[in-house]
């Protein structure tokens, strides 16, 4: 079922600690364009789905305004910068074969239990994710596979930060 596809919306997040030419290539020519590039010239590297298929599909919901922000909780990165959203800083968007497609720029974050999240916070999710009954049991998936990786246990009042973002520049060749 096409729904289930798309609703197989899951955060993934790719990091290197040495940056490929094309990703390092792109982030370059896209920094004359930024608003407030960092000061630092630190930006985090990511792709967001949880298979080629989802990250792909993400990807294009993305770069079209339909999906402007994503989850993620604080118990996944723990002071690892490579991965810790921040905001206002910059993430280079990768997809299913580490291309780099764009760049967003965090935009605002909200940390609440995860049994509190409404659809007012899944409204930035692909438009096929956003009912709550839909993307409830996708992300206690997510989570509990994610948090197990981590040797951590899924609950329902774990910490979920809801990422805002924007499209800060696009690959011009898309």
């Amino acid at each position: 079922m096409r729904t289930a596809i798309v609703a197989l919306v899951l955060f993934g997040c790719l990091t290197t600690s040495v940056k490929a030419d094309s990703v390092t290539e792109f982030w370059e020519a896209c920094l004359p364009t930024l608003s407030a590039p960092p000061a630092d010239g630190f930006y985090r590297v990511r792709s967001i789905g949880g298979t080629p298929e989802t990250t792909d599909i993400i990807t294009r919901l993305i770069l079209a305004g339909d999906k402007t922000g994503t989850f993620t909780s604080p118990l996944m990165y723990e002071g690892d910068r490579s991965i810790t959203p921040e905001a206002g800083a910059y993430s280079v968007l990768t997809d299913s074969k580490n291309a780099p497609r764009a760049v967003l720029q965090t935009t605002g974050l909200l940390t609440l239990p995860f049994n509190r999240i409404t659809e007012k916070e899944t409204a930035v999710d692909g438009p096929a994710v956003r009912p709550l009954d839909i993307w409830k049991p996708i992300h206690v998936t997510f989570f509990t596979n994610a948090l197990e990786a981590r040797g951590k246990t899924f609950s329902e009042d774990i910490p979920v930060t809801v990422e805002k973002f924007n499209v800060a520049c696009v690959d011009k060749n898309l």
